[in-house]
Parts: structure tokens; sequence; C-alpha cells
């Protein structure tokens, strides 16, 4: 038979906040806890007493039901009752656990790691879904904002003859009959800030600087670069590198259907780009896509090398732009597309 437990403990009654000093006393015969003060005692039913888990130093908490709650230091007589009651063995072990020093510093470890994993591969994961989820016509949108903030913070109007800028867009609308190519528009730009350089947004739009078309010393360089480029439009990388970078909140509600939000994309996509740039996968990706459209075109695969071999002294010239920061290693780049021999028929 359990012995008597008895302790000190405050009482509220639940019909007012001032607290009744009493008594607790464990009747093991009869399976109740009386609460005795003075000459009164109640008597509480075993079956409605339930133990509070015990938070660290905090003050333990026995809540009666229908019948109020009590407040107690004594831990070790609380712990008691609650065995004598059957009940906190899980919360005793977890409260046993978290006072080990080494198994709160390994709990905590592994949340980080948890967390970490998370943002490396559960965010890009959730992101990659949730733009499935976004129509064509709203990634139009986020696309064209997007431009109109680049045009304010990096962008000014190209200086290229107009008959170039549409020598060039007429190069491409051929090769684009030869290769598939997602629905495009293609711009053109004057930059300082991120020099010679190409990218896309959201919608199909590609944009070409001014210093890249200069830099070129083949039109079908550039062809191969928005060949790149096309990559990022039909894997939609734009989007998946916004979401990611927007966070859970964001993610959460396009992919629980709530599109309201989602315009505002377009306020952070281009800093999101001009900052970080697209992640090494997404360019390798939109490499390899590259790799197979210039084939289709009967593009020979050394125009890309040509002028990745130019670009990278070019971007190097250039501070405080990021854009092409996250690029794989140009020297394993263009290996890739030297080592791929041009066979295609009818070229």
């Amino acid at each position: 038979m359990t012995a008597e437990i008895a302790f000190a403990a405050e009482y509220f009654n639940g019909a007012s906040s001032a607290a009744q000093p009493v008594m607790a006393v464990w009747n093991a015969a009869v399976r109740v806890l009386e609460l005795r003060r003075e000459s009164d005692v109640r008597s509480i039913p075993a079956a409605d007493v339930r133990i509070g888990d015990r938070l660290g130093c905090a003050r333990r908490v026995i809540y009666l039901a229908g019948a109020g709650e009590l407040h107690c230091d004594d831990h070790a007589a609380v712990d008691a009752l609650a065995s004598a009651l059957g009940q906190g063995r899980a919360a005793a072990e977890v409260f046993r656990l978290e006072s080990r020093y080494s198994i709160a510093l390994l709990a905590l470890l592994l949340s980080l790691a948890v967390a970490g994993l998370g943002l490396r591969y559960g965010v890009p994961a959730a992101a990659e879904h949730a733009v499935r989820l976004i129509p064509p016509s709203l990634e139009a949108n986020i696309g064209a904002r997007g431009l109109a903030l680049l045009d304010e913070l990096a962008f000014s109007p190209s200086t290229l003859p107009v008959s170039r800028q549409d020598a060039l867009r007429q190069r491409l609308a051929a090769a684009c009959r030869l290769a598939d190519c997602p629905a495009y528009r293609l711009e053109f730009r004057a930059s300082e800030r991120i020099g010679a350089n190409a990218l896309a947004l959201p919608g199909g739009i590609l944009v070409l600087t001014d210093a890249i078309v200069e830099l070129a010393r083949h039109d079908d360089e550039l062809l191969a670069v928005l060949a790149h480029e096309l990559g990022h439009v039909r894997h939609r990388h734009g989007l998946r590198q916004a979401l990611s970078a927007a966070g859970v909140v964001l993610l959460s509600e396009v992919m629980l259907g709530d599109l309201g939000g989602i315009a505002d994309l377009s306020g952070g996509l281009p800093l999101v780009l001009l900052q970080t740039g697209y992640t090494r996968s997404m360019e390798r990706e939109a490499d390899a896509h590259a790799m197979a459209w210039m084939l289709r075109a009967c593009l020979p695969p050394h125009r890309f090398a040509d002028i990745l071999n130019r670009l990278d002294p070019a971007r190097a010239e250039v501070k405080g732009a990021a854009l092409f920061s996250t690029h794989p290693e140009t020297r394993e780049r263009i290996k890739v597309f030297l080592d791929q021999e041009l066979v295609t028929s009818g070229c």
C-alpha cells in the first residue's frame, strides 16, 4: 500500500484569484486527494486529479477537474503523488533527459541540423512544387513588374541601333524554328552595374546588356547565351528562386491556393537575382538546356565556350553585382561544351 503523501500547497478554486493555503494529503485507502484547511476537508477523487508536467524549477500545478488547481513547490511530493496516480512517467523521463546538458546539447545540434536540411533541401523542393500552382498570366505580370523595377535600379535604355536589336531578334526567332523555345520576349538594356550580362525573368523576359552584345565576336555566341537564359525560362528558375527566398509563409500561402500576395514577388525578385543569382544546380540545368538547344538549332557548342572565356574577365571588372557569382566553375563549363561534338543531320 502506498504510504501517505502530504504537502503544503496553494489552492485556487477557480472562482477567485485569491490563493488559499491548504495541506494536500493523498489517502491511498480510498484513492482521494484531501485538501485540508483548518477544520474544512475537501476530497477530490483520483480520477479528477491531473499532475502538470515539470518545467525546470517552476512551481508544479495539479489540475482538479471542476474544482480549480493546486500550486506547489515540493517537487518530490508531487512526483510521488503522480507515481501513486500512475501519471507522468513519460513527462518525468523527458524532464530527466532535459536536465542532462549532454542530451540538451545533442537535441540542440539535431534541431539545427534539421533546420539546415530544411532550408537546404526542403524549401527549394517546396518552391518547385509551388511554382506549378502559379498561372502563366500571373508569372508574366511578375516578370513585367520585375523588369520595371530593374529599369529603376540597374538598367538604362539601350544605345544599340534599332537595326542591330531587330537583327538579333530575327536570328533568335529563326533558331527557335529549328529548336523548340518557350514563350519569350527579348529586351536590350545598358547597365554599368552588371556589365556584360544576360538574364531571364519570369514570364519569358530575356535581357541582353549592350556590353555583352559588344563583347560577342559572333552572333552565334549571343544565341548560345540566350539558349542558356531560355533554359532558366523553361524551368521557371526565376520564380523558384524568388519563392525560395520569400520564405515558408509565402510558400505555404501559394501551396494552399492563396495567390493574393504572390504578385509582391516582383518587388523582391530583382534584388534576389542581383544579390544572389541562381543556384549552381539551376545554372547546370540551364547549361544542359543550352547544349541540347544549340544542337537542334545547328549551332556549334564552342560558341558558348568562346564567349564564356571572355565573360569571366569582363565580369571581374564589375563590382557590386553578384548576378553570375553562382555560375559553376567556368573552366568546367567550357570543357563540357568543347567536348561536345556537333552531330546533326541536315545542318
